[in-house]
């Protein structure tokens, strides 16, 4: 489209769904046929001048969401109902959720932790620009890949750090090396020890977590091998928390293996008061039950099915 059909575009869309005219309205005031107003929103439409989102966070299941408090330290669950039975549209309306919620929990002149992954490169993408200012972004843990595999660890730092104005802390490191005195001397860079500080602090933080199972972002990234699958497994891993390997109870399943990480530790994003966790998929259901026995969620979204298989799997 050329400028002038662009503001066309623009201007019957305007028209259509902010004033309410009728497509016959519409067309006799543009001096068009009725079939190309529709072709034209149709275009406006593809070319992403026109985005429609169907709202339905303000769906809410208070029972299932009492059940989940009375079991877990947390202080709310956000639960969305599965409405088309696609599991990527479902993993857009909890992320969805969480964007609308985002605001509640920025403060002027604060700290943001994020972390990176699949459902992460979701959330980013739906991110609403909310006016603060002062605001700190920083990774959680390092996001480079060993492979050649990129983790769009940088791309959601991006996009959190432009939907608040703020400005962005990349740890520029791998999530886990080989041993931990790699771990311990990355720490000391000026740049990661600054950022590690900072999480100290960190008021608000948003992750996921990941099963135990592939593929899965940190075996296409070469931070663990068929090899370790199988060993973590037997040795009672259950998934993990920004780059974290958990037990059943939340904790790092071998301290040895977790000295390894390069990022935030458990006990540091444990501190930090709003932590904001999305989880979706019952194959999730034992790593997300660890991180709520681990006090590792205040706020969780989720998907309703996943939330009563854990409710169902944790009597009281």
């Amino acid at each position: 489209m050329d400028t002038k059909k662009i503001n066309q575009a623009i201007r019957i869309a305007k028209m259509h769904y902010e004033l309410h005219y009728s497509q016959l309205e519409i067309a006799r005031m543009e001096g068009i046929s009725k079939s190309s107003v529709s072709r034209i929103l149709k275009q406006a439409m593809d070319m992403g001048i026109i985005e429609v989102r169907i709202k339905d966070s303000i769906l809410s299941n208070s029972t299932l969401e009492s059940e989940l408090i009375a079991r877990f330290p947390i202080k709310r669950a956000v639960i969305v109902p599965d409405m088309v039975g696609n599991k990527q549209i479902l993993l857009q309306d909890v992320c969805a959720a969480l964007a609308d919620d985002l605001p509640r929990y920025l403060k002027n002149d604060s700290i943001l932790g994020v972390a990176w992954g699949h459902t992460m490169a979701v959330l980013a993408k739906q991110l609403p620009r909310i006016k603060r200012r002062g605001i700190s972004v920083i990774q959680l843990t390092g996001g480079f890949s060993r492979a050649i595999y990129e983790s769009g660890a940088l791309d959601i730092l991006k996009k959190f750090t432009e939907c608040v104005g703020g400005t962005g802390y990349q740890i520029p490191a791998p999530a886990m090396v080989d041993q931990p005195f790699i771990a311990e001397a990355l720490k000391k860079d000026s740049q990661i020890k600054h950022i590690l500080s900072m999480a100290q602090t960190c008021q608000t933080a948003v992750f996921s977590v990941g099963n135990l199972e592939r593929p899965s972002v940190l075996y296409e990234m070469g931070v663990i091998n068929e090899k370790d699958y199988g060993e973590f497994r037997k040795r009672g891993a259950v998934g993990d928390c920004c780059s974290h390997f958990l037990n059943k109870e939340g904790d790092a399943f071998d301290k040895e293996i977790d000295s390894r990480v390069v990022g935030a530790s458990l006990e540091t994003i444990r501190r930090i008061p709003n932590k904001l966790v999305i989880a979706v998929g019952t194959e999730k259901t034992e790593v997300i039950t660890a991180a709520l026995t681990g006090g590792l969620v205040d706020s969780l979204y989720i998907d309703e099915i996943t939330a009563k298989e854990i409710v169902r799997k944790t009597p009281l």
